[in-house]
């Protein structure tokens, strides 16, 4: 839905809810106190502004908070892009019956029943031994509150759901997760300060959209040689071949092509603006060392790139042929 037909849905539905629910509370406390308030109603510049964010797929959505928040939420960025993000997908995946990672393209919302589902499972892990680094101190603005699905989805409507579409978005998401030091008001004057996104990042992002694209085409290839190895005969035996001889097909060294580039451009935007610092350390390099710039605070890009870069490479990208000296 473009920016003014969210709009219009705002408005159309603004009747069915009372104002007061998404207004400035006469009182707040705690870490976000001082600041507005979570439920402060938007200004119809700052709803187009939430609702255009609220268009970019949800790794898009995950970096502008991360870029808004990056001072108070660093140490959260590794549970963010590990298990939020992930969960998203997987949630929205199911929610289209999808099983194969090449045949779903990244959403940007997720429906009530589906924002249910995606606590359902969220809490769920975490409650499991086996993840218990998840549950660790240093996660411990991210862990969602235990909730009855009635009140949750009372919640998700009256509450989560910002722009009062019907529907959740990770931006929205993650502003009620972090309400202790977020809301939406706030951090839409925080990222409508910002300029342009520099040519330099930028240019990284697209790097890593083009190894995006190799990777569909090299998971589309594997899982149809994958249903072929199954057939009997001749055809079958032919796909195993082809299967043991993928990691040194044309897809594979297009794939490796574009890490490659990928890496390079980001170089070249950590030369200039830092890494975006580790998810819980300290930041390096480029305009002072914080990541920022004339153009806005990016250090939330910066290191969201590198931790993708770095899941990407782990996945697909050659060994090094040569000996380590």
């Amino acid at each position: 839905m473009s920016v003014a037909g969210k709009a219009a849905a705002f408005q159309g539905k603004s009747e069915d809810k009372p104002k007061a629910e998404k207004t400035v509370s006469s009182s707040s406390s705690g870490a976000g106190a001082g600041k507005a308030s979570f439920t402060e109603a938007l200004k119809p510049e700052e709803l187009a502004y939430f609702n255009e964010v609220c268009q970019k797929p949800f790794s898009g959505q995950a970096v502008a908070f991360l870029n808004a928040y990056w001072a108070e939420v660093r140490t959260e960025a590794e549970f963010i892009y590990s298990v939020a993000w992930d969960y998203f997908k997987k949630t929205d995946m199911h929610s289209q019956g999808i099983s194969l990672i090449h045949l779903y393209n990244e959403g940007i919302d997720l429906d009530f029943d589906m924002g249910l589902y995606f606590y359902e499972q969220l809490c769920k892990m975490l409650e499991e031994s086996k993840n218990a680094q998840w549950t660790a101190p240093n996660y411990k603005l991210s862990q969602p509150v235990m909730q009855t699905a009635i009140v949750r989805k009372k919640e998700l409507r009256d509450k989560v759901d910002v722009n009062f579409d019907g529907r959740i978005s990770m931006l929205e998401y993650l502003l009620y997760q972090y309400e202790s030091v977020a809301n939406p008001a706030d951090f839409c004057v925080r990222s409508m300060s910002y300029g342009e996104e520099p040519p330099e990042v930028r240019a990284a992002r697209l790097a890593l959209e083009a190894v995006n694209a190799a990777i569909k085409e090299y998971e589309a290839e594997k899982s149809r040689l994958e249903e072929q190895a199954q057939l009997p005969g001749v055809k079958g035996l032919s796909a195993v071949n082809l299967l043991a001889q993928l990691g040194a097909s044309p897809l594979a060294e297009t794939l490796n092509t574009a890490l490659i580039k990928a890496e390079a451009a980001l170089r070249k935007a950590q030369k200039k603006f830092g890494s975006g610092g580790s998810g819980g350390g300290g930041s390096s390099g480029g305009s002072g060392g914080d990541g920022s710039s004339s153009n806005g605070n990016i250090e939330g890009a910066m290191w969201w790139m590198n931790r993708d870069l770095e899941e990407k490479k782990k996945r697909y990208a050659k060994p090094d042929p040569k000996p380590k000296s």
